[in-house]
């Protein structure tokens, strides 16, 4: 789909940077998993704040690259800490080989025309042993976030915008990683001010792709809730790891997803 390969970020670089931020919840599950890292790298890291809040956690050097100039621009403002490129993802990394014990990239992959040269990449500058995560959106975490809610089009338009996960699970095999299981953050919170801002500021991508009409018929009714009381906002990601490991003669064979609560099931 066009909007996924040639969506601008040039355009609101500052908006996200004043309205999106990391979520604590999905930055716990990640830290709990990777425990260490002395270098790590966020493919489409865009304002850089989840590998600025990740290499500080790990007490990892911490590297990032966004296509976009103008949000690496926003990034070096306020994350001085963190190695800044600008580069595309669908094209080669600006790395040498071997470089990074951790490659991860957060709400990326729906804007990739080409899944294998992404983790075919991760897969070339990592180190044997290494981590590798995909954080997306399943189709069910599209349908039950509370931007559905109160924008039903944007429901057909990420489910076609996302890749699925059998798609980003496949490309990840074929570059060579192994052992890839899935895990499930879910978060439930008091919808604010802040998170208001967010929706009237379109700082999500698919807010700026949905009709002009049901803009504002989603902030009409959002408005009309958070005037009568308590609005509960929700909203889940999908992680999905795999391991860089030497060659050998045989594959792992087990893959396994691993739900929020912690309980592991057969794929």
């Amino acid at each position: 789909m066009n909007s996924r390969k040639s969506f601008d970020f040039d355009e609101f670089a500052t908006i996200y940077s004043q309205h999106r931020y990391p979520n604590e919840k999905l930055v716990e599950h990640i830290f709990n998993r990777v425990h260490y890292a002395d270098r790590i790298l966020e493919a489409g890291c865009g304002t850089a704040d989840y590998v600025s809040v990740l290499s500080e956690l790990l007490y990892a050097d911490g590297f990032g690259f966004d296509i976009s100039p103008s949000m690496i621009s926003e990034a070096e403002k306020k994350n001085h800490t963190v190695d800044l490129k600008v580069a595309d993802a669908n094209k080669a990394f600006p790395y040498e080989d071997s470089q990074f014990d951790f490659v991860f990239n957060i709400n990326l992959v729906h804007y990739i025309s080409d899944l294998e040269n992404l983790f075919m990449e991760s897969y070339r500058v990592m180190q044997i042993d290494g981590n590798v995560l995909t954080v997306t959106d399943s189709c069910q975490d599209i349908g039950e976030r509370t931007l559905t809610q109160y924008f039903p089009e944007t429901l057909e338009i990420d489910r076609e915008r996302y890749p699925g996960n059998s798609a980003i699970m496949s490309a990840m095999k074929k570059a060579g990683f192994e052992g890839i299981y899935t895990t499930k953050v879910k978060t439930t919170f008091e919808f604010k001010k802040q998170h208001y801002d967010q929706y009237r500021s379109k700082a999500y991508s698919a807010l700026r792709l949905l009709s002009e009409r049901g803009f504002r018929e989603g902030m009409k009714k959002l408005e009309a809730d958070m005037n009568k009381g308590l609005v509960m906002g929700r909203k889940a990601y999908t992680q999905i790891w795999g391991i860089k490991v030497a060659k050998r003669d045989f594959d792992l064979p087990t893959i396994f997803s691993t739900s929020f609560d912690g309980r592991e099931r057969s794929s």
